[in-house]
């Protein structure tokens, strides 16, 4: 026989004497999740299966309002702390290349240190360099040279005019060349009538030695060309030397203590070679006529920098980050740029990180609904997922359209396990419309609506309330 229940029956009722305590700030506050352990398992699966590239990565489906995002993200933090920190990223010129800036990768601070030795090597260059180059030494070295080049173009010309005048001519030196002047039996020079009055026979055979002469004299200038070139090159060779000497020493240190970072080592030895190479120019460009219109200095030492993008310096554990608005630029960064006096300008330092950057060798969590309003950040997404790199681009660039010529850094090596928090409609609609999306997250972790109701869950529910009150203690 069917009886009517009463609301009173309709509702379930806790038992307070299954609880020995009269508050819970006697209890100890939950530290997990209550209820998903199912979910969690499934999270736990997804994240535990490693593979070349981000193939296995999960996607946690579930109703609004069951707390995904900060379940997931507090047993991410917990699984973490086990795990190693991955490496700092840094951007740095590229001497072969400058619009493709390199990468590098150091270990957990490194790349912090790498930046400030570099900058203190800089701040020593800019102060001894000028010294260096300007010292008494060196200017007497230069002026030896100078001298020696000297008496080396007087002997030339000393030749030249001997040999001119076993021909019968003199030479004349000027400003824009030599002047081959025919002279008389007596060696004075012939006058215009004089030299026209000459009987034709005479007057060829004049010229022919002038042709002759005019050869020896191109041969003389060629000689003399060469000679400058040879002073010049010793001059230069002098100024590396001395560059080398004051800088080789420094580098040597930074080289030593990153001798285990190939990379690092490379860029260090680029950096000395690129030095040694442009000294001269790094020290004219000190010294600049003042203009009516003071401009702003560029930094000539700018290409010898560290850019550093992540920094994970006293960092415990694998990193965790949650990206609740997923445009482009927050997920791959950016390249700024600078605008001065109209010219837009642009380098390796103005690279910006995205949260892929930060995520590296961790755990990226995502709003799938809002990643979804953003197509580019989707595709893009995927892509990296799929060739395991991180691109740093112009989005009119990655959308195929025509853009102004800048940059291109390297692509870093990616490693994340990315987590889509989203509904379980939205899974299937992307399970059965988005090839890529089937392959590249081939976990799905369920969060229950639902839990058996039993003393223990009771005695988590007070401890989930306890946890509750200390994070929220007004």
């Amino acid at each position: 026989m069917l009886e009517k229940l009463g609301p009173e029956k309709l509702r379930r009722h806790c038992d307070p004497h299954i609880f020995s305590f009269s508050s819970t700030e006697e209890i100890e506050p939950l530290s997990g999740i209550i209820g998903q352990e199912r979910a969690l398992e499934a999270l736990r699966l997804g994240l535990s299966l490693k593979a070349p590239k981000s193939r296995h990565n999960v996607y946690v489906a579930g109703e609004p309002g069951l707390g995904k995002t900060s379940a997931v993200t507090q047993f991410l933090e917990e699984i973490s702390q086990n795990q190693p920190v991955p490496p700092d990223i840094c951007y740095v010129h590229n001497f072969l290349t400058p619009h493709m800036p390199r990468y590098l990768l150091l270990p957990p601070g490194k790349g912090r240190e790498l930046k400030e030795d570099m900058d203190r090597f800089l701040e020593f260059l800019e102060r001894e360099l000028p010294r260096v180059m300007e010292s008494e030494e060196m200017r007497a070295r230069a002026r030896r040279e100078r001298e020696l080049l000297e008496a080396r173009r007087e002997a030339l010309f000393r030749e030249l005019e001997a040999k001119a005048r076993s021909l019968g001519f003199a030479v004349q030196r000027t400003p824009f060349g030599i002047n081959t002047i025919p002279l008389k039996p007596d060696g004075s020079p012939y006058s215009h009538e004089e030299f026209q009055a000459l009987p034709e026979e005479e007057k060829s055979a004049i010229l022919r030695k002038q042709t002759e002469l005019q050869d020896l004299v191109r041969e003389t200038f060629q000689r003399l060309g060469e000679l400058e070139e040879s002073w010049q090159a010793q001059q230069k060779k002098l100024t590396q030397e001395a560059v080398r000497f004051l800088i080789e020493p420094r580098l040597s240190q930074l080289q030593a203590k990153y001798a285990g970072i190939p990379r690092v080592s490379e860029f260090l030895n680029a950096v000395l070679q690129d030095i040694v190479a442009n000294a001269e120019n790094l020290v004219a460009g000190k010294a600049k006529p003042q203009l009516p219109i003071p401009l702003p200095e560029p930094d000539r030492f700018l290409r010898y920098r560290v850019n550093l993008l992540v920094d994970r310096s006293g960092m415990k554990g694998a990193p965790v980050v949650v990206e609740e608005n997923a445009s482009y630029i927050n997920l791959f960064g950016t390249i700024e740029r600078r605008v001065q006096f109209g010219i837009v300008t642009t380098d390796f330092t103005q690279i910006r990180p995205g949260a892929l950057h930060r995520a590296n060798g961790g755990y990226l969590v995502l709003s799938a609904l809002n990643v979804l309003r953003f197509p580019l950040s989707w595709d893009a997404l995927k892509i990296a997922l799929k060739s395991g790199e991180i691109r740093v681009e112009d989005p009119a660039q990655m959308l195929g359209y025509a853009s102004t010529e800048g940059l291109r850094p390297e692509p870093i090596p990616l490693q994340v396990k990315v987590i889509l928090i989203g509904p379980l409609w939205l899974y299937y609609l992307l399970y059965f419309y988005d090839e890529d999306f089937r392959k590249l997250f081939t976990i799905r972790a369920d969060f229950d609506t639902e839990m058996p109701w039993t003393e223990e869950a009771a005695w988590a529910i007070a401890r989930f309330i306890r946890a509750r009150s200390l994070e929220n203690p007004g």
